[in-house]
Formats: C-alpha cells, sequence, structure tokens
C-alpha cells in the first residue's frame, strides 16, 4: 500500500477530527468570552464580593494545569454530583470538555480584558460622567469600544491557544485531530506521516 492510497483512506478520519477540534475551539472562544467579560466587569467592580469571586476564579483556572481541570470535571465532578446521569454517560465527556475549556480559557481572557479597560485613559471616562452617562453607559459605549483595539493581538493569540489546547481532551475520550493522527500512526506505522500532515 503506497502513501498515498493511505492518506486517502485516512483522510476521513482526520476530517472528522478536525470537526472535532474547531467544534470544540469554537465553542470553548464564544463561552471564554463571555465568561472573561462578565469576571473582567467584576474584577473592576465595586463591589468587594463580585472583585473577590473573580479574584479566586482566575487564581484557581490559571494556576492549575488544564488536563487537571478537564479530569475533575469530567472524571471527579460526577461522583459529588451525577452530572454524567443527568447528561447521560455518552454526552457528558462532550459537555464536560466544552466547560473546562471555556473555564480555562475565560480566565485568561479575563486578565485581557480587564488590562485592555484599564489601558484608555481615565479622562475617556471622565469625560463620559462630565456629559452625563452612567458607569454602564460609559463602559458599553466608550471604554470597551477603545479597550477592543487594544485587546484583539492577545486575544487572537488566546483563541490560537484555545485550538491547541483541544489536543488536551484525548484523556476524557474525545477524538480530536490529534488524537486521530496518532490512532491513525499506530495503526499504519507511519508516525511522521500522520503527525506532521
Amino acid at each position: 500500500m503506497n502513501s498515498w492510497s493511505i492518506m486517502e483512506h485516512a483522510f476521513p478520519q482526520l476530517l472528522h477530527g478536525l470537526g472535532r477540534t474547531v467544534e470544540f475551539s469554537l465553542i470553548a472562544i464564544i463561552f471564554a468570552s463571555i465568561i472573561g467579560l462578565i469576571a473582567a466587569l467584576c474584577k473592576l467592580s465595586r463591589f468587594k464580593v463580585l472583585r473577590g469571586i473573580s479574584w479566586v476564579y482566575v487564581e484557581i483556572f490559571r494556576g492549575t494545569p488544564l488536563l487537571v481541570q478537564l479530569l475533575f470535571i469530567a472524571l471527579g465532578l460526577p461522583t459529588i454530583i451525577p452530572l454524567n446521569k443527568w447528561f447521560g454517560s455518552d454526552v457528558y465527556p462532550y459537555i464536560a470538555a466544552a466547560i473546562g475549556l471555556a473555564l480555562n480559557e475565560g480566565a485568561y481572557i479575563t486578565e485581557i480584558i480587564r488590562a485592555g479597560i484599564l489601558g484608555v485613559d481615565r479622562g475617556q471616562s471622565e469625560a463620559a460622567h462630565s456629559i452625563g452617562m452612567t458607569r454602564t453607559q460609559a463602559m458599553i459605549h466608550i471604554i470597551l469600544p477603545q479597550a477592543f483595539k487594544r485587546m484583539i493581538p492577545p486575544l487572537v493569540n488566546q483563541f490560537a491557544q484555545t485550538i491547541k489546547d483541544t489536543s488536551l481532551l484525548a484523556p476524557i475520550a474525545i477524538v480530536e485531530l490529534l488524537y486521530t493522527g496518532k490512532l491513525l500512526s499506530l495503526k499504519t506505522l507511519l508516525v511522521f506521516k500522520f503527525m506532521v500532515k
């Protein structure tokens, strides 16, 4: 069997793995962005409780390895709360993978958004208050649009990291692109061909 026929035979499996990688990356990016925005606004809040909750969330999820978080959510959490019975044991690993990725990436996005907001000159919010805008209006209409321009490079970098982090889903039984390549290379003994292409 020549290498072209091997790749032709393996292409549907690789395409399926690529689909899973893209699927989990998009889900994680969307939910991590929402979580990150909420946590960043809580971290900049005047209320100590919100700041404390946000600080604890960021410290836990940035201070522990993603693989440990995924294993805890997928395998440890169902021993405390019967989530796998509620969602079904076939579906729960996918939900756990999406939640774990979103929570981990959300902690990093929290700091990116917080730094972007703090990077906007204080005079901008003072000018908004001087024309009668509330703090919320100033944040939505003045500060966030300016901060977003500063956040684009680190956010793109974090989104690329999210795509790479999907390779850690294999231990919780999610067959994504890298794991598919590994399985195919074990079947055909052509390691270099599948790991590079």
